[in-house]
Formats: C-alpha cells, structure tokens, sequence
C-alpha cells in the first residue's frame, strides 16, 4: 500500500482479489439505499454494521467492495458477495475511523485476512 495509508482493521477475507481501492461510504440501513438516485457507485466500498444486510442487495453489484463488522462465510451477505462477484470482508474488526468519503485500500491478497486501510495516500 502506498503513501500515508493507516491500517483501521482486519477481517475474513471471503475471496482473494489483490488490492481493491475505492472511497468509503457507510449504509446503515434500507433508506441509506432508497436515497440513492443516479450515484456512482462503482468506485464506492460499502461499509455496514451488521452481518444480514440484504438490503444492499438491489445495489450489491455495483458496488467496488464491501466491508461488514458482522458475518461469516456462510452469512446471507456472503453469499450475495460471491454471486455477485463483488470483493467482500466479514467480521471486520475496525481499530481506527472510517468515514463516507475516505480513500479506502482493502489489502485482499491473503486467502483468509483482510486488510482495512485508509488515508490521503490512497488513491481511489
């Protein structure tokens, strides 16, 4: 990881796929999703805070990541995750702030932990 980059967590990494780099944006529950009108999302790391979020599905595949503080490889989410093909960390464990806006690394290039970086030096 380049620049200033500051490790905020680590998680289960549900599948390996390198270094994914986007902006943080946290969804906390179904209307955080409703008030999306024309966004782009394609750039965006979606982080929630439980392990269920089905209701970022209608958006799920055009989202850069996700990153959930809750769930496991058998969890609702992850499922979705790998269907969708979108890079996806569980049970993260945030030590630092992320904020909706932040430039995001998730370092996902070991199979089973999960990398959580942000900082002005990541570039999105």
């Amino acid at each position: 990881m380049s620049g200033e980059a500051n490790e905020v967590g680590t998680g289960i990494n549900l599948f390996t796929a390198g270094e994914v780099r986007g902006v943080a944006r946290w969804f906390n529950d179904t209307s955080d999703v409703l008030s999306i009108d024309d966004d782009d999302l394609e750039e965006t790391i979606a982080f929630v805070s439980k392990g269920g979020m089905t209701f970022l599905s209608p958006i799920l595949p055009d989202l850069k990541g996700i990153v959930c503080t809750a769930g496991s490889r058998e969890s609702h989410l992850a499922i979705l995750s790998r269907e969708s093909d979108v890079p996806c960390v569980l049970a993260a464990e945030l030590t630092g702030t992320v904020s909706d806006g932040d430039a995001v690394t998730l370092d996902l290039s070991d199979a089973g932990t999960a990398r959580i970086s942000v900082g002005a030096g990541v570039s999105a």
